[in-house]
């Protein structure tokens, strides 16, 4: 068919969703066209599987999906785990120490399936209640184990301050960037979306004959470098446009139909790799 071995992989916010986190329909159509000609589409992003399960179940994923920027690799439709990497243990005093100089500042700490939140504020209360979930509000010492992602919720402004801390600890064991705006994420050192698809084309090296990734924020950066095309959309951050093959609308624009516009293009003129596996 005509897309056959062809692989999608796609962030949610900031790129397939729009500013209100809708998914177009639009959008929805052209995934679904997409994989009823042989394509595999999956997401790759920030959130917990459930939210994706819980608020898309109409998006049509047949290949695993990226969750918590990489700490899980999760077959929506198997529902099995194909690979998690926890964050290290006895993060606590650090992430206690820097909230106390950041008094606006929310801690969400992301199990499976569950957030934990320490000094609730706004901008945390608004993303649980988009995704789905409900956050349970408890003490530091409360905090349970098996981490997969931290994250501090403030004003873009406050959270560089408290990355410019976290990088000042020159910690070897954790993984800090940014996923949204308002939203710095933390996890084990190693984990991204770009390592995890690494893993993911070399388990299926002998099926995916092209890979592509779209996305807008800090935490696309390494899976755009790790596709054959990486295409950003146009209210993406520099660096994300730095390494994106193809720039495309802004996100309130149904990306997909535009990506497939992308792909059909280079179907016509003969499938060109621009990168070696």
């Amino acid at each position: 068919m005509k897309y056959d071995g062809i692989v999608i992989y796609s962030d949610l916010d900031g790129t397939l969703l729009d500013d209100r986190r809708k998914l177009s329909k639009e959008n929805l159509d052209a995934i679904s066209r997409f994989v009823s000609q042989g394509g595999s589409f999956a997401v790759a992003t920030g959130r917990m599987e459930r939210t994706t399960l819980i608020n898309f179940p109409q998006l049509t994923i047949n290949s695993p999906s990226i969750f918590f920027n990489g700490a899980l690799v999760f077959d929506v439709k198997a529902k099995e785990v194909l690979f998690s990497t926890l964050m290290p243990e006895g993060l606590v005093p650090m992430l206690r120490d820097i909230a106390a100089r950041y008094p606006t500042a929310c801690v969400e700490v992301n199990v499976r399936g569950k957030a934990y939140v320490v000094n609730m504020n706004d901008i945390i209360r608004i993303q649980l209640e988009r995704e789905g979930l409900e956050g349970i509000e408890c003490s530091w010492q409360d905090l349970p184990g098996d981490w997969l992602k931290v994250l501090f919720a403030d004003k873009h402004e406050v959270l560089e301050l408290i990355k410019a801390d976290l990088d000042r600890l020159g910690r070897k064991d954790i993984n800090i960037m940014f996923s949204e705006s308002e939203l710095l994420d933390i996890m084990a050192r190693g984990v991204s979306k770009g390592a995890a698809l690494k893993k993911l084309r070399d388990l299926y090296k002998d099926r995916w004959k092209l890979l592509v990734a779209v996305g807008d924020n800090d935490n696309d950066y390494e899976m755009l470098k790790q596709a054959d095309l990486g295409i950003a959309v146009s209210n993406a951050t520099p660096k994300v446009k730095s390494v994106a093959d193809y720039i495309i609308d802004h996100h309130n624009i149904p990306c997909m139909p535009q990506v497939l516009d992308i792909l059909d293009s280079h179907l016509h003129h003969g499938l060109k790799l621009k990168k070696c596996w």
